[in-house]
This record gives structure tokens, C-alpha cells and sequence, in this order.
């Protein structure tokens, strides 16, 4: 007889689906047999875990632990883990709801289990259906068989002779004939079944089989889709209730399968024209949990508490790899598409489209565990979408790449591709864990040359064109990485190219030249680990000093007249880094370069002493060009920008001021009247650049408003993070000059009134603010006098000037005369040098 047997294998070959193989692998994954010890190890957890956030790390160390508990008393007679057996309880009403929620999770995980099993193994299920086709085509073939012997003739000649007729004969069976011709031996006609007709009954119960494995997969899939569609109901809950899903024995919520399950409904939703704020965000609840398992606040991340698993990289690649370049895109353009939703919905939306920002900065981190991107390896390693965007994207700009010499129109495709450039960026700008060094190297290089390439469809005049956004985005996330950020700065053909762009949007070089000149809470200024910063500080303003137009936005004028240009961020970056330099900037120097030590131990390493009360180990100092050209910068800037700093001038003025008086003994040695000269110098070089041009109409009114402290956060908290504030300086004592504000009409008469105010009264701001630290500080009993109140109408220069002079000479003419010859030192021998 031939074989018709035919195996589960060959049965999910022939149908395209493997609903044996899924049954396999589902209990592969839900491990059902070890359920029971699993939950046995979460009993005492939760009963010496001190919350829920620790529950799963717990409950690891236990595992671990061969004095378990026996995980056969938390079974009931039905296979479930009981809910209400004894020591399954935790210590709070938070502890209790994960333990509930975790309960539910297994003995839903259980259950499925138990569903897939019988419709593939169970009575009545796929594996019986199998034996059942094979026995049917056993069946038919042995029918035919006995209807071929009913049909073979009786011999005419009589069953002694050995010779038989040669003829064909008629077979029928189950309402089928078939004609099957003899075959002829020496003696006699043989009559067997075609060879043909055994393959044909083996396909047809094949087929049948096949037909059911489909019906059974189908099941199959609903179930699972049920089940993990529940799970990741539970996970919502358990993640709002600070439980980590990705630690801990119960590993249900971040294997393979449910990595694969989670990207492809986040896909589907993404499809949609309004996709729901709360399916993004459960399908995205895997990436939090494995971000909440490396940080313990994403959201306000530290250094990271451990490394990726294996487990958990893998889910970041799987799930990743589920999201194609579009729907990358289509996540960041959700920061922008808001309508219809209530803040709740938007801050839902928001939170989703960050845990994939946070997973992907995870997953290429090696630090941590995460990919290398730094390799061929690790790059080819990237999910497709994520590779496209940071190390191919280049390719999709360069048949529309317009510049001064290829005036080619830019085509949709360019714009298309820049749109989902575009998207990717806002993508990222929300990260809130920072890239690793490989990964934001990549980045950073992907802005800047994709804002080289688009920048010129501007040119001439451009067209309708699609501001590039997306490079700015890039950059945001580049600065979570403040130690990149500062490398990045130090790396010369990286500042010269970034900071001599054109921006459409200037935010995220901003917020990477920030990132990079900002000293980090908890680095000592004198350690080795702040060179990067102090040093990134100098190349940026040592590049603005120089490059004037570019930081401006006006590097070429053909951009620059027709592209929607902003760069009141980067302008913005630039002051805030000289207001936390100021008093490098402030030294009376002959040239401009960085000093650091040769050794950074030696007895003499500090580069510059005593600096208003302050050694330096690494420090720097610009002439008297570079330094007036960095102010005559800020001078030219977005007004508000301009405003900013100036204010934040006058503030470090103050607070200066204010700490000198303190740090000196009243009736001693005058040693802080180097100081005071730099004060002074500052102002004096602030009153040179602010001088009235007679050819502009605007700059009597820059001059004037000059004076004007503003009492914001934003500048009280870049001179602390100078470390100019000290417990006992008080922001009300920033609001002296607020009065000092004077304005006249427009018109040269006016203008010559201005300019003969500057003369006689240029050093009345700077001496007024140190006369008002003086008072704050009871400097040598200054505490006993009052200067005027300059918002009264009855009050002007004049009174303030003389109020000024009594507390001068009374309480610490030396200083006064420092203050005044670094004043006249900034106004008067560089405009004679000039």
C-alpha cells in the first residue's frame, strides 16, 4: 500500500500557516508549567518588597533563592493561581493592585495557553482532525482497491490455465469510473491502481487537512490576539501603579512575540487619520517599562541604574522593526497634530511618541548594552526606518539639491522627503534619554548635512518651498548628551559648519551649544571632566566674534532675504554663554586663547588666580577686538534677545559688585580692585558698542534702553549656574536701574542730546548699580545711605549722579576709581584704536 501519511509539517506547508508551530511557541513563551513557581516567588516578594516600584526586582533576587515557596499551594483545582491563597498578598493598597494585576496577568497567560493547546492538541482538536484525514485517505484507497478486485473478469478458459484475456476494465467507486488497462506478464494480465491515483487521494485529504489547520490558525490567532491584547491592558495599569514590567521572572510583556504584536497594532493605529491617544500609548507601554527598568525617571533621567538585557534589547529591535521610515514620520508629526484633542489626550500622544524617541536612543546605545551604530555591524543591525533617516537620508536630496551653482527647482520628491525628514526630527526633539556618543555623533552629522543641502532651495528667491525643521530636531536630542554636545563644539569642522548655517529653526544648535558650555551639576570647575565645557565655551564665542553675520543669520544674503530664518535661539545660546563667562570676559587682555595646565596636578596648575575670588584650572581671555566684537554681536541681535542679555550685563554687574564688597575687609588692603576694573570694563565696552550711530534711527533707542535689569528667572538663573549668586543675595536686588530707562523722540537734535548724555553720563549706570551693592552689602557702614528713586518724575540723572558720588567717596573711593578706569580704559582707547 502506499504511504498517505502525511505530518503536522507537511500539513502546515501545504496550508501556508503553522498552527502547530504557533502552539509550540506560544507555550514556549507563556512557560505555563513554571507558572505556578512564578507566582510563588511574587508571593514573597510582595510580601517583603517595600513598593511596587521595587516588586519585580525583588522578585528577582528571590527567584534566585532555592527556599522558594512551593508554588503547588497557590494553584486551585482548576489549574489557576489563586488569587486569594494564602501569603499572595502585598504591604499596601498599591502593592495589593499589582499583585491583583499580576495574578490576573498569569492565569490569563494560562488560559490562552490552555485555548491554543485544545485547538490544536486538545479532544477534538487540529492534531485529531490530522489523523482523521490520513485514516480517511487509507479509507478510499482501500475502497478502490476492493472495487478493482470486484471488477477483474473471471478467466473463460478456467482458473487451471494460465492464460487470460487481454482487456481493459471499469472501476467504480464513490461515484467516480476509472478505466484501467491491463498490464501483460508471459502468462497472464495484471490489473493494480494507477500510481497517479494514490498521489491525487493523498492531496485531496492533504488539502482537507490543510483546510482545517487555516480554520484552526485563524483560532488560534484570535486567541492569542485576545490574550495580549489583555495583557497589555493589565500592563497600562501596572505601569501607572510604578510596577516595571520588563524586570522580574514574569517576563510576559517583553518577549519576541509581544514585541512584534505591540509594533504592528502601534502601526495599524498610526494608519489611521486620528489614531487614539490611549492605543498609543498601551502599545508603546513595553518602551517605557524597559525605559523605567535603565532609568528610574525617564522623564528626568540620571545615569542609567543597569544594563539592557538581552531580553530587552531584543524587544527594543523587534518592536522597532515593526515601524517603517513613514510611520516614524507619521509619530513626529503627532507633536503637531493636536486638533480635537483635550490636554489629557495631547500629553497621552506626547508621552507615546517619546517612549519610541527613548527606545530608539536606548537600543543604539552600547553603553548600555544597546547596539553599536559606530560599526557596519551594528548600523546594519538598526530597524530600517531608524537607519534611513540618521544614515541614508542624504540620498533622498540629492536630485533635488539646489545650491548658488545648481539652480535646479526643488521637486516634490525633495519635499516629500523632507516632510518625513521633518517628522523624524520632531520625532526625536522629545526624547528624554539621552543618545549614546555613537548614535548622536550620527545625528548631529545627519542635521547638519541635510540643513546644508536644504538651505540653498532658498536661494534667488526659492520657490514654495518646506522649511527644514527636522534638523533642529535632531539637535535637541543631540543635547541630552551634554558630554557630545561639548565634543561636538570642540570638533572644528563640526562648529564651523553648524554655527555657519542658515536656520529655520535654530532651538536644537541652541540647545547642543548650551548643552556643551554648561559646566554639569555635580562637576567641580577645577576637575579635568569641566575642560570640555570651559573649553567648548571659548571655541563657540571665539568662532561668534569672528562670524558675526552667520550667528546673525546673515552669512549669505541671497538665503537670508528669502528663507523664513530663525535664529533668535542661537543668538540667545551665544549670550547666555558670554553672561556665564563674563568674568573671563571682562579681563583686559592682549590676546585671545585658551589656557590650560600642562599638568593638572602640579602645585602651580590654576591658569588664572584669583579671578573675582575665584582660581581657575582652565580659563580663557579675548582682546579688546574680539571682546567688543562678541558685544556688538548681542547689540544686533532679536531685540528681545538683545534685551536679555543686556539685563543680564547689568545683573552680573551687580552680583559682582555685591560679592567683592563681601569678600573684602572695610578699612584693609584694597584687594578687589581688579574687580572693579573689570566691571567697569565691561560697561565701558557695553557703552562703546551701544554708541549712537547718526545713520540709524534705532540705535539712540538700543543706547538708551541699555540700563534696564530685568528681574526674570532666566537671567538669575544663568548667573547661578556661573556660581555668582550666593545665599544672601536677593533678586529685589536687581531691580536698582529699572527707572534708568530714559527715551527721547526721533530726529538729530535728539540724537545730539543722546550722544552728550553717553559722554557726561555714560558711567552713571555701572557706578549707580555698584553704589546699590555697596548699600546690599553694608560695605564700610553703606547700609546707612538711600540712592533716589529713579522711577519718580521728580527725580533724573543728575540726583542720581550726586547720590552716587556721596556713597563713592564716603565708603570706597579706590574702588570707584578702578570702576572708572576700566570704564574709560573699554570706551576710550578703543575708540581711539578705532
Amino acid at each position: 500500500m502506499p504511504d498517505f501519511n502525511f505530518t503536522s509539517a507537511q500539513v502546515e506547508t501545504k496550508a501556508g500557516r503553522k498552527p502547530w508551530t504557533r502552539q509550540r511557541e506560544f507555550a514556549a513563551e507563556i512557560q505555563p508549567d513554571d507558572m505556578a513557581d512564578t507566582a510563588a516567588v511574587y508571593a514573597r516578594a510582595a510580601g517583603e518588597a517595600s513598593g511596587a516600584g521595587e516588586l519585580a526586582r525583588h522578585a528577582t533576587e528571590v527567584g534566585a533563592d532555592a527556599g522558594g515557596l512551593d508554588g503547588a499551594s497557590l494553584v486551585d483545582e482548576d489549574g489557576r493561581i489563586d488569587a486569594t491563597a494564602r501569603g499572595l498578598q502585598g504591604n499596601g493598597q498599591d502593592m495589593d493592585s499589582v499583585v491583583d494585576y499580576l495574578v490576573r496577568s498569569m492565569n490569563r497567560a494560562i488560559q490562552a495557553d490552555e485555548e491554543v493547546f485544545d485547538l490544536v492538541l486538545g479532544d477534538g482538536g487540529l492534531e485529531e482532525a490530522r489523523t482523521r484525514h490520513v485514516t480517511a485517505a487509507v479509507n478510499e484507497w482501500n475502497g478502490w482497491q476492493s472495487a478493482l478486485e470486484a471488477a477483474v473478469p473471471a478467466n473463460p478458459l478456467g482458473d487451471s490455465s494460465v492464460l487470460r484475456p487481454i482487456m481493459s476494465i471499469d472501476v467504480s467507486y464513490g461515484g467516480r469510473t476509472l478505466t484501467i488497462a491491463p498490464e501483460q506478464d508471459w502468462s497472464r494480465s495484471v490489473y493494480s491502481l494507477p500510481a497517479s491515483l494514490a498521489t491525487e487521494i493523498r492531496e485531496k485529504h492533504l488539502g482537507n487537512a490543510a483546510d482545517d489547520a487555516v480554520t484552526a490558525d485563524d483560532e488560534i490567532t484570535d486567541a492569542i490576539e485576545a490574550y495580549r491584547n489583555k495583557l497589555a491592558e493589565y500592563g497600562v495599569e501596572l505601569g501607572a501603579l510604578g510596577y516595571d514590567l520588563s524586570d522580574g521572572p514574569l517576563g510576559l510583556w517583553t518577549t519576541d512575540e509581544m514585541a512584534t504584536y505591540a509594533g504592528q497594532r502601534l502601526s495599524e493605529e498610526l494608519a489611521k487619520d486620528h489614531p487614539d491617544p490611549e492605543a498609543l500609548l498601551r502599545w508603546t507601554e513595553g518602551l517605557d517599562s524597559v525605559a523605567r527598568g535603565i532609568y528610574d525617571n525617564p522623564d528626568d533621567p540620571e545615569e542609567a541604574a543597569k544594563d539592557l538585557t538581552p531580553a530587552e534589547r531584543a524587544y527594543l529591535q523587534t518592536f522597532l522593526g515593526e515601524l517603517d521610515a513613514e510611520e516614524l514620520a507619521r509619530l513626529g508629526h503627532l507633536t503637531e497634530d493636536t486638533a480635537g484633542l483635550d490636554p489629557g489626550q495631547a500629553g497621552l500622544q506626547f508621552a507615546s511618541v517619546q517612549r519610541v524617541a527613548n527606545g530608539i536612543n536606548m537600543l543604539t546605545n552600547p553603553e548600555i548594552g544597546g547596539l553599536d551604530p559606530t560599526t557596519e555591524a551594528g548600523r546594519a543591525a538598526l530597524p530600517a526606518g531608524v537607519r534611513h533617516f540618521v544614515y541614508e537620508a542624504r540620498e533622498d536630496f540629492v536630485d533635488g539639491f539646489a545650491n548658488a551653482a545648481v539652480r535646479r527647482p526643488v521637486g516634490d520628491e525633495f519635499k516629500d522627503a523632507l516632510r518625513d525628514f521633518n517628522g523624524f526630527g520632531a520625532l526625536m526633539s522629545t526624547g528624554s534619554v539621552a543618545p549614546g556618543d555613537g548614535f548622536g555623533t550620527g545625528l548631529a552629522s545627519a542635521a547638519v548635512d541635510i540643513q546644508s543641502m536644504t538651505e540653498y532651495q532658498y536661494f534667488d528667491g526659492g520657490h514654495e518651498d518646506v522649511a527644514n525643521t527636522g534638523s533642529s530636531g535632531l539637535l535637541r536630542n543631540v543635547s541630552l548628551n551634554d558630554g557630545l554636545s561639548a565634543d561636538l563644539l570642540n570638533d572644528k569642522s563640526f562648529r564651523e559648519a553648524a554655527l555657519g548655517l542658515h536656520w529655520e529653526d535654530s532651538t536644537g544648535i541652541a540647545e547642543v551649544v548650551r548643552a556643551g558650555t554648561t559646566i554639569p551639576d555635580g562637576v567641580d570647575g577645577n576637575s579635568t571632566a569641566a575642560r570640555p565645557y570651559v573649553q567648548a565655551a571659548f571655541n563657540v564665542l571665539d568662532y561668534a566674534a569672528g562670524h558675526n553675520d552667520e550667528i546673525l543669520g546673515r552669512g549669505n544674503p541671497n538665503i537670508a532675504e528669502y528663507a523664513p530664518l530663525d535664529h533668535s535661539a542661537l543668538q540667545d545660546a551665544v549670550g547666555d554663554t558670554m553672561l556665564t563667562y563674563m568674568d573671563m570676559l571682562s579681563k583686559g587682555s592682549a590676546e585671545t586663547e585658551f589656557s590650560a595646565p600642562a599638568d593638572p596636578n602640579a602645585a602651580d596648575r590654576f591658569t588664572d588666580r584669583n579671578l573675582h575670588g575665584r582660581d581657575y584650572l582652565y580659563s580663557f581671555e579675548f582682546d579688546g577686538d574680539d571682546r567688543r566684537s562678541l558685544f556688538s554681536l548681542m547689540n544686533k541681535t532679536d531685540e528681545s534677545v538683545r534685551q536679555d542679555f543686556f539685563n543680564g550685563v547689568g545683573a552680573w554687574q551687580e552680583v559682582t559688585a555685591y560679592n567683592a564688597f563681601l569678600r573684602d575687609e572695610p578699612g584693609g588692603r584694597s584687594e578687589q580692585s581688579s574687580t572693579f576694573e573689570d566691571i567697569g570694563r565691561v560697561a565701558g565696552t557695553v557703552q562703546y558698542v551701544q554708541k549712537v550711530d547718526e545713520a540709524s534711527d534705532t540705535s539712540k533707542q538700543q543706547f538708551t534702553s541699555y540700563g534696564a535689569i530685568a528681574t526674570g528667572a532666566s537671567v538669575i538663573n544663568t548667573l547661578a549656574d556661573a556660581g555668582k549668586l550666593n545665599a544672601v543675595t536677593s533678586i529685589a536686588g536687581f531691580a536698582l536701574t529699572e527707572g534708568l530707562r530714559y527715551s527721547l523722540p526721533d530726529g538729530a537734535e535728539e540724537r545730539k542730546q543722546a550722544q552728550w548724555d553717553a559722554v557726561n553720563f555714560g558711567d552713571n549706570t555701572v557706578r549707580a548699580i555698584v553704589a546699590d551693592a555697596a548699600i546690599k552689602a553694608d560695605y564700610n557702614g553703606a547700609a546707612d545711605y538711600r540712592l533716589p528713586d529713579t522711577s519718580s518724575p521728580n527725580v533724573d540723572q543728575d540726583d542720581l549722579r550726586r547720590a552716587t558720588l556721596d556713597v563713592e567717596g564716603a565708603v570706597y573711593d579706590a574702588y570707584r576709581d578702578a570702576l572708572v578706569e576700566g570704564y574709560n580704559d573699554a570706551v576710550y582707547n578703543d575708540a581711539t584704536a578705532n
